[in-house]
């Protein structure tokens, strides 16, 4: 116990998708094993988020910034979750507990394909934490932005898609909640779908009345094919 007890403290400061379901002790409770996140490919004229664990440990306050390498290549905003709702926050992020804050990035058309450092960094007991992560920026552009707002499942956004069913949406809008976020970032992923044949992305989703994964992240699997075929 005592050396999970230090393998916990090591790690203040950690990234997940928009998928993982995290604790309210900062531990990801599904999956078991979620994806890591270093170097996400991301299409442009497209947002991609994460969420970031901060843990600056009883009695410590921690400073956040995200560090760009070049500078401001991508558009950036930080949100803090408070009963569900996203709360914009600007750097530096004062963080005294526990707490999941979400990372939202733009990657406009004209940024070129390359791999771009985009490091949380971690400011706690006069020392640096940097997470080490880079967008790969893929040559796959989105067409157009998105124009609805909604809080469906990223599955059930792409089965309205390849399975012609209703999906419930209203005007786009400033994303107020988690759930706001992955349903605009699904709705890209389905602006990418139109050139991959049906019948392959069904191969990843299953039937169209099946139900949902038991992992959050199985959506991933379909979003890795979309960018990588453009």
């Amino acid at each position: 116990m005592l050396l999970v007890g230090v393998a916990v403290q090591a790690q203040p400061l950690r990234v997940f998708s928009e998928f993982a379901r995290i604790g309210p002790n900062g531990e990801p409770q599904s999956p078991e094993n979620p994806r890591e996140i270093l170097s996400p490919a991301v299409p442009r004229n497209a947002y991609a988020t994460f969420q970031l664990v901060v843990k600056p440990g009883q009695g410590n306050t921690a400073n956040l910034w995200i560090g760009q390498n070049p500078e401001n290549s991508f558009r950036v905003n930080l949100y803090r979750e408070q009963g569900g709702k996203l709360i914009p926050t600007a750097e530096p992020v004062e963080i005294k507990n526990t707490e999941v804050l979400w990372l939202d990035v733009f990657v406009s058309r004209a940024t070129p394909v390359a791999r771009i450092k985009l490091e949380p960094e971690l400011y706690l007991k006069d020392d640096w934490v940097i997470y080490p992560m880079e967008i790969r920026v893929a040559e796959s552009i989105v067409p157009d932005s998105v124009t609805s707002s909604g809080t469906a499942s990223a599955m059930d956004v792409m089965r309205s898609f390849a399975c012609g069913k209703k999906l419930a949406a209203s005007p786009a809008a400033p994303p107020s909640s988690p759930a706001n976020l992955i349903f605009r970032n699904a709705l890209q992923d389905v602006q990418l779908a139109t050139s991959v044949p049906k019948a392959e992305l069904q191969k990843r989703f299953g039937a169209c009345d099946g139900p949902e994964p038991s992992s959050p992240e199985y959506y991933l699997r379909i979003r890795d094919l979309l960018v990588h075929t453009h």
